[in-house]
């Protein structure tokens, strides 16, 4: 199957070598018993390009998500495309602990997580949601808008502020993935840099004081936090062990 392999990696940049080589073999293992063989290369190479095509679309909505926090945060909310850019590099080094069906996915969401302090999003004043409800209009997949919407204990704040209604519509998933979204958020303080968690309640107390909705809810969420926290950190754990 080495023809084929150089075949398929001569029309693609996607993925290295040793990745197609897998896809390849994983392939054609399905055929181990075939009787028939003719048409086995035909079939393999069949679903190798099957799945470049997926590849080439979880790329391409990493790049979007990219493109689009930087469009609605840069100019008007520099601060706040620091912290998502700090967001999206943790999200990077984390995702390579999860399965690879997921990583595009976490990818995405931290870069789109704070696009609803955008003002030109700005519908309940809730960030989450507004994010969220711009991203289901513009056809994104319902779990990164979902992910986006539940960041940050968003129920907790949901309840304060009489939207949790609007909150339900959103599927809640408490999955690895969810865990490690929460974890980069609150692991990057507002201008970008790493930070422990307790550093990063700290400074949010601080930044909006204690009447603001989001301080508030911590009463309610800040536990679930610390939890998304330690677990993402022993999956990392587990990953480089």
């Amino acid at each position: 199957m080495r023809w084929l392999e150089a075949r398929l990696a001569g029309g693609q940049d996607l993925v290295g070598p040793e990745v197609l080589h897998d896809w390849v073999e994983q392939a054609r293992s399905k055929f181990d018993g075939a009787t028939v063989t003719d048409f086995v290369p035909v079939l393999v190479e069949r679903e190798v390009r099957r799945r470049l095509r997926a590849t080439r679309g979880e790329v391409d909505l990493v790049a979007w998500a990219r493109e689009t926090a930087q469009r609605l945060l840069a100019t008007g909310l520099p601060r706040r495309w620091a912290h998502t850019q700090g967001v999206a590099r943790q999200a990077v080094a984390v995702a390579p602990a999860l399965p690879p069906r997921d990583r595009p996915v976490l990818v995405a969401s931290a870069w789109l997580h704070d696009i609803g302090y955008a003002a030109e999003l700005a519908e309940t004043g809730m960030h989450q949601l507004d994010g969220a409800a711009f991203l289901l209009r513009q056809g994104i997949p319902r779990r990164i808008c979902a992910l986006v919407a539940h960041h940050a204990g968003a129920s907790a704040v949901a309840e304060l502020i009489g939207l949790s209604g609007r909150l339900a519509g959103y599927a809640d998933e408490r999955t690895a993935v969810r865990d490690a979204l929460w974890y980069c958020d609150m692991t990057t303080s507002p201008d970008g840099e790493p930070v422990s968690f307790a550093k990063r309640m700290a400074e949010l107390r601080a930044r909006r004081g204690p009447d603001d909705p989001v301080v508030r809810a911590l009463a309610a969420n800040e536990k679930e936090r610390a939890a998304a926290v330690r677990r993402t950190e022993k999956l990392l754990a587990a990953a480089a062990a």
